[in-house]
């Protein structure tokens, strides 16, 4: 678990949940290549995507790694 030694801005905090649910979504991907995702691997792509959709609300969210159809890239 991610624990900083001093708080965060705002902006610091989503670029942090921005890398940590492209991370997550890529790693469900490369499960999935290797055979099927169990279904509570599958729930956990379906929120991962859903809480990336809201993220991509933030203004500056094109400019940091959230510029394509998340629904697209990750299916659910």
């Amino acid at each position: 678990m991610i624990r900083p030694e001093k708080k965060l801005s705002a902006r610091e905090v989503l670029l942090l949940l921005i890398d940590e649910g492209l991370y997550t979504l890529d790693d469900l991907n490369e499960i999935e290549e290797r055979g099927s995702l169990s279904e509570f691997q599958f729930g956990i792509r379906t929120s991962t995507v859903a809480f990336m959709e809201i993220l991509q609300m933030w203004e500056e969210s094109d400019e940091n790694g959230l510029d394509f159809d998340i629904e697209e890239a990750f299916p659910v």
